[in-house]
């Protein structure tokens, strides 16, 4: 399978490593670079990891040449862009690089969603300060993907808060208070914090699942019981390495992926609502027709 990997970055980069491991016949592009050269005679499928604001045109350009895409997270920066797009979709398949949702330890929380009571993500590093997005769309489709899969809805409201600490045009922190029916979500994220945590929470009727992505483990601690039971301890294969053959099985054998096309609508539009709610303190309401 011939793979076009267009972006040089740190993950662009990523991409390219991992996908060589796994054996792919991979080419890389600069964002720079003509795209000409990557014709359904040439590539069988790419990969889409440069800036997300070039996203929805390079997308637009390899779907309509009939050829698959995976485009890696914020897919696309609002709905404007998801909605252009979607016409294309039926010239290729389309995926989006939620790579949370390849984790071994998102597949060890086995549970219906009427039994989520609350779930409390925290998404904080040091650094990597970004000046054209918010906190939102830069950190916030990881969970907001986990929540789609794991609560099957969109939110009935939304309220986020931004913290301005040190006063630059986007904020550094922000903390998101999302409600599903009978679920509250809490999400915590910035890059303005002296530690990295990815960590993801989800309680439950009768315990509580502790993911730690930043240290590879997860648990569940039964509410009544003293231990803690461990999950998965160590991934056996890197979710970057599931993903991308996720994308493969899609690609070769039709098998539809969790971030296809129609999650990915549902994971801009609430990310959307969010930056609204972001920008003018209000809370929002989305609607279950958007």
């Amino acid at each position: 399978m011939k793979i076009a990997i267009i972006g040089t970055g740190y993950w662009g980069s990523k991409i390219v490593e991992t996908a060589e491991a796994m054996d792919l016949d991979v080419t890389q592009y600069d964002i720079k670079d003509s795209l000409d050269a990557i014709t359904p005679q040439t590539t069988d499928a790419a990969i889409i990891a440069t800036p997300a604001t070039t996203h929805k045109s390079i997308t637009q350009t390899i779907l309509s040449r009939g050829i698959n895409v995976l485009v890696e997270k914020p897919a696309f920066m609002n709905m404007e862009e998801c909605n252009e797009i979607e016409p294309y979709c039926q010239k290729a398949k389309f995926m989006s690089g939620h790579i949370l949702l390849y984790s071994e330890h998102f597949a060890n929380i086995n549970v219906d969603a009427k039994q989520i009571r609350h779930i409390e993500s925290r998404r904080l590093n040091w650094g990597r300060v970004q000046k054209d997005i918010s906190p939102v769309p830069h950190l916030a489709p990881h969970d907001v993907a986990v929540l789609d899969v794991l609560l099957g809805d969109i939110p009935d409201k939304i309220y986020c808060k931004p913290f301005y600490i040190t006063r630059r045009q986007q904020p550094d922190y922000v903390v998101c208070d999302l409600d599903y029916n009978d679920t509250t979500v809490q999400l915590q994220i910035g890059w303005l914090y002296n530690d990295k945590i990815r960590d993801i929470r989800v309680f439950v009727n009768d315990g509580i699942y502790d993911w730690r992505d930043s240290e590879d483990t997860s648990h569940y601690f039964d509410y009544n019981g003293s231990d803690k039971i461990q999950g998965v301890p160590k991934s056996t294969r890197t979710s970057l390495t599931r993903q991308l053959q996720a994308f493969i099985n899609y690609c070769e054998k039709d098998q539809e992926p969790l971030s296809n096309f129609a999650h990915t609508k549902r994971v801009t539009y609430v990310i959307e609502c969010m930056e609204k709610s972001l920008k003018t303190g209000e809370v929002i309401c989305p609607s279950k027709e958007y």
